[in-house]
């Protein structure tokens, strides 16, 4: 009786399992006919179990192997499954039992792991191209518009070739300039745009890029929000999607660009990267020709087009997709043949501060003439590529500066130290040895603080882009350059009384008294970089804090003591000058720092007026009341 009892109750718990499993379950005779499905395998075969029960599985049934199928359903859907079989007996016949697992979602995420993997490739291989193209442009452009600016306007046939030539090697540069853009290693320059302004000011430009025969449609909503985009690339991408528009609807069309303000689920991006919150949509959609799945798969590849007669870069998607990566945000591309495309773009909305104006969108206006050096005027240009600096120089030259020149930055800081008059530091950022462009320019300040420094670059890298943006207090102008961008933004630099900022970094793991000492040193006219423990403090100061001039360090920080931290800045920045901050001064605290230069102990609480005290005591120049 116990037996029988026992027997049931396994009989149970088996039925139990088998029904209630994920996979799907079948049992199959000698002939492959269906003898039992569970509920999981009727989901996956698209059908009843009834339709499943004396059917053929049409299935490869192999005992003892683990096989990947992809079983058709009857309504067209596909699944990509893996099966495994086992030998059993069915009603006292021999059959073979399978169990069949969904393996379509693994198998997408994969896919967009290699994905992503190859893209990451090719953008470095991209990246490294554009640097040493860029390099090559910025000689070639250089001289082209030299020879130009010799010619003068009586050459004739020869103005023509040159203008040619020119015109070519622009567009070569504007190529690599998508290279960088997808490759998401162009530092971008961010600012809080009004994207109703924005698409408006881009309504003539688009009609006339697309001709009669497109019908321009805008729908913008007056209450959309602010992004914080390069607003330059944004009108880019909108226009390389329109075009691409265009070329979908040769005879004629509707474009419509519209947009809305949404909430942003967590993971709701189709590759998993966004991050949940308000975003606002773009969405550009066409009447055209669409694509198929084939070509949807590729279409974000470099040099991928779908464009005949060479006509195609196969860089315009690859562009806006890195350009929209690198800002946050995310694409969706939706397509069906004969029908049209729709593509969303996907943009963060941007933080706003109390009491912080919005950003309007400028309009650059060339000048009629390039502005000249005045009297006395020296630049000091590094740049290791002899092709490059002989053409740099020969410009500024030509702009009538006094030019000294040095190919490397221990070169650049001898010059520094023995030529006072030197007002502008133009520098490459990849400089050989182990002092790059950037390092270089934190020495000359820390040499002379009131110098200007423009830094250029054929490639930045992660060098001056902090989370894909460009260092607000970097000054870069990117190769290859024209004659007159480089005439313009250096005498806008010269003429420019800003000095160069002067941070702090406050160590304070108490929230209100963290955002204190910010106000009191932003009210003296620092800048301030927080952290609230030893750790991310540490992390902060290893990743070379720019215009760093002094710490603020608490005593006793949560993870490790204040005075260590002291210690680890000390030995990343040997002469920072430090404030360490304390509720209970302690005799041999006292002892200890008092033969520590530069280094001042200050009892809390404490105003303004005693923060800025200790801040001189230890060197600290206020930005506001010393700056002379």
């Amino acid at each position: 009786m116990d037996t029988e009892i026992s027997s049931k109750i396994e009989q149970s718990d088996i039925q139990f399992l088998i029904e209630k499993n994920a996979d799907g379950i079948i049992v199959v005779d000698e002939g492959g006919f269906v003898l039992f499905a569970n509920p999981a395998a009727e989901r996956l075969f698209g059908q009843p179990q009834p339709a499943l029960i004396g059917s053929p599985i049409g299935l490869p049934i192999v005992v003892g192997e683990m096989s990947e199928i992809a079983i058709h359903q009857p309504g067209g859907g596909l699944v990509d499954a893996e099966i495994r079989t086992v030998e059993t007996s069915w009603e006292g016949r021999p059959a073979r039992l399978a169990s069949v697992r969904d393996v379509s979602e693994r198998r997408a995420m994969e896919d967009r792991m290699r994905h992503a993997a190859k893209m990451e490739a090719v953008g470095r291989l991209t990246a490294g191209i554009a640097h040493d193209f860029n390099n090559l442009l910025a000689v070639v452009l250089g001289n082209l518009e030299s020879a130009r600016r010799r010619v003068g306007r009586e050459g004739g046939a020869l103005v023509s070739m040159l203008d040619n030539a020119t015109r070519g090697a622009q567009q070569a540069a504007l190529l690599t300039s998508k290279l960088l853009a997808f490759a998401r290693r162009k530092p971008l320059e961010f600012r809080r745009v009004d994207l109703a302004e924005l698409i408006a000011g881009m309504s003539d430009l688009l009609q006339r890029t697309l001709g009669e025969g497109i019908a321009v449609r805008t729908e913008i909503p007056p209450q959309l929000w602010e992004v914080e985009v390069d607003p330059t690339e944004l009108e880019s991408a909108i226009l390389n999607l329109a075009v691409n528009a265009r070329d979908a609807m040769p005879e004629s069309g509707l474009l419509a660009i519209t947009a809305e303000n949404i909430e942003l689920a967590r993971d709701e991006s189709e590759d998993g990267s966004s991050e949940p919150g308000p975003h606002v949509r773009i969405s550009v959609t066409d009447t055209g020709m669409g694509m198929t799945p084939e070509i949807l798969n590729r279409v974000f590849e470099p040099f991928f087009t779908t464009k005949v007669d060479g006509r195609g870069t196969g860089l315009g998607l690859s562009q806006v997709y890195g350009f929209v990566k690198q800002s946050g945000g995310y694409l969706k591309l939706r397509s069906e043949p004969n029908v049209g495309t729709r593509i969303d773009i996907y943009l963060p909305r941007a933080v706003v501060l109390p009491g912080q104006a919005s950003s309007r969108i400028e309009t650059s206006v060339e000048p009629k003439s390039i502005p000249r050096a005045r009297e006395g005027e020296t630049v000091l240009v590094v740049e290791d590529d002899e092709d490059v600096r002989v053409t740099t120089v020969g410009s500024l030259r030509e702009l009538g500066y006094r030019v000294l020149e040095a190919p490397d930055a221990d070169a650049a800081l001898n010059l520094l130290q023995s030529n006072a008059e030197i007002e502008l530091l133009f520098t490459d950022l990849g400089l050989p040895g182990s002092v790059n462009g950037k390092a270089l320019a934190d020495r000359a300040r820390a040499l002379r603080p009131e110098l200007k420094v423009l830094i250029t670059t054929a490639y930045a890298g992660d060098v001056l882009v902090r989370e894909g943006r460009l260092d607000p207090e970097i000054e870069l102008l990117s190769k290859p350059f024209s004659f007159a961008e480089l005439g313009i933004r250096i005498r806008r630099m010269l003429e420019s009384g800003s000095p160069p900022p002067s941070r702090v970094l406050v160590v304070e793991d108490e929230c209100l008294l963290n955002l204190l000492v910010t106000d009191m040193l932003t009210e003296s006219g620092f800048t301030v970089d927080g952290a609230a423990n030893f750790k991310e403090a540490a992390a902060k100061a290893r990743s070379d804090i720019d215009g760093l001039v002094a710490a603020v360090v608490d005593l006793g920080l949560p993870d490790r003591p204040g005075d260590e931290l002291v210690a680890e800045l000390r030995s990343l920045y040997p002469d920072l000058p430090v404030v360490l901050a304390t509720g209970y001064l302690e005799e041999d605290i006292r002892k200890r720092f008092s033969v520590e230069n530069g280094v001042q102990l200050l009892t809390k609480p404490f105003d303004v007026e005693q923060l800025r005290a200790a801040l001189g005591r230890a060197g600290v120049k206020n930005p506001r009341t010393d700056a002379n």
